[in-house]
């Protein structure tokens, strides 16, 4: 068994064997290293909670566990209601739950942000370097092309992926 389930939960906690399983199962499928470590936080803070066994799951102790994450951030919210939904899809797929209850829960809503420009002065400062604003007549053309490059991706708010694709004929 998984030791910071061990550790967190014990071994006698209702949830802790399938949430073992949950995880070996992720581990199985090829999930990062990373999801699985978040996920496993998540579930372990959603069995210190709900301390039924698995088959006593139902909406309202998912409900109240959502409640109480009501001051982290959306996306924060997201994410463990997530990694609940994840770990009642699979109980439903062995058998350990009849139906899910997180059919009967909303999903969160994250705001979605805008990308932060960078800095005015942090831009000319690149473009400076690449060559100046007035250049001189044997300056080579390489750099005359990437800065004139550099300046449309600024001036146009391209990714670097757009400006990577970019064809120009010649």
């Amino acid at each position: 068994m998984d030791p910071v389930i061990v550790e967190r939960l014990g071994r006698a906690h209702p949830l802790a064997a399938q949430l073992d399983d949950f995880l070996t199962d992720l581990a199985n499928a090829g999930a990062s290293p990373h999801t699985r470590r978040a996920y496993r936080g998540d579930l372990i803070a959603f069995a210190a909670h709900h301390g039924d066994p698995i088959g006593a799951l139902t909406a309202a102790p998912i409900r109240a566990y959502l409640a109480e994450l009501a001051e982290l951030s959306p996306a924060s919210r997201k994410r463990k209601r997530a990694s609940v939904a994840s770990f009642c899809k699979w109980a439903v797929r062995h058998d350990l739950l009849q139906a899910n209850p997180m059919d009967r829960i909303d999903t969160v809503k994250v705001p979605k942000n805008l990308p932060r420009p960078a800095a005015a002065a942090d831009v000319a400062k690149v473009l400076a370097v690449i060559c100046t604003r007035r250049p001189r007549k044997d300056l080579p053309l390489d750099r005359l092309r990437d800065r004139v490059l550099f300046e449309t991706a600024y001036v146009c708010g391209a990714r670097a992926s757009e400006v990577c694709g970019l064809y120009v004929e010649t």
